[in-house]
């Protein structure tokens, strides 16, 4: 694919790129306590997002979150906890209905504020202190998504679009009551970006079936430069002509060229906005 002139000089884009569900790391303080195994993290998390968007050398600012999503999720409220929320900052279950600990092993409340004061807040803090301290314009929170929602879900086994763009609104991006956290025409920009780079490979869709979580909300709304979440579908990478399950791995070229659609998907966007 032919890359954009800005992408072949080297050009840093004033964006950061969060990615908060790509760890695989089961901390210490809770190693012996999971009963999930390699696997159940591979697949509970958003697997190899933080090779996927690896857009480092690129932006102004990158973050990525090394602890698995089942132990710590930084895109959830800090006092979203179960057992009101299984699927909360820690969780009870992974996203296919997997206990995450072991039978009367659950971490009790000053554990999980010992591994939120570790890994959660700092998360948090160095977002701040890089939104702070960087020509940040727009901030993008990189995912991916099961091909169709889990059982933990309201709708389960419902098929998931290609790709998904959240930022709070309607399926243009406009407001429904609630702030929205990029102005609409940016959204709408950013999809037919997509839609032309991944052209007849499945639906680009902007607010469904997710709105974007809560790193977008709070940061947005502390200094109010925009944010985007990205979703993309897992059958890019993980299907039976690029992926080994019994290893879990993926050919590297998919990977790489992955990589290389997604960034020219967004650089294109940019061009175009900031024209």
């Amino acid at each position: 694919m032919e890359q954009p002139e800005d992408t072949k000089m080297g050009t840093v884009y004033p964006l950061l790129i969060s990615i908060p569900h790509g760890g695989d790391v089961v901390p210490p303080e809770v190693k012996d306590m999971v009963s999930i195994t390699d696997r159940d993290v591979f697949y509970d998390g958003d697997t190899l997002t933080r090779e996927i968007y690896d857009f480092k050398n690129s932006v102004a600012a990158f973050i990525e979150m090394p602890i698995a999503r089942a132990i710590v999720d930084v895109n959830r409220a800090p006092d979203d906890r179960p057992q009101k929320n299984p699927d909360g900052v820690v969780k009870t279950v992974t996203v296919n209905g997997t206990s995450v600990y072991k039978k009367g092993e659950f971490p009790d409340d000053s554990l999980i504020d010992k591994l939120l004061q570790r890994y959660y807040y700092p998360y948090h803090k160095k977002l701040d202190d890089l939104l702070d301290n960087h020509n940040i314009k727009l901030a993008l929170d990189c995912h991916s998504m099961l091909p169709n929602s889990p059982p933990i879900s309201d709708n389960p086994g419902q098929p998931r679009p290609l790709i998904c763009l959240c930022n709070r609104g309607d399926n243009r991006g406009m407001p429904t009551g609630r702030p929205i956290t990029c102005p609409p025409e940016w959204i709408q920009a950013l999809a037919e970006s997509f839609r032309r780079v991944f052209a007849n490979e499945g639906e680009i869709t902007i607010n469904n079936p997710f709105l974007g979580g809560y790193s977008s909300q709070v940061h947005y709304g502390r200094r109010g430069i925009p944010w985007i979440q990205i979703e993309i579908n897992r059958t890019l990478y993980l299907n039976e002509a690029y992926f080994d399950p019994h290893e879990l791995r993926v050919k590297k070229e998919t990977i790489l060229g992955l990589r290389e659609k997604i960034f020219n998907a967004i650089v294109r966007f940019w061009i175009e906005i900031s024209d």
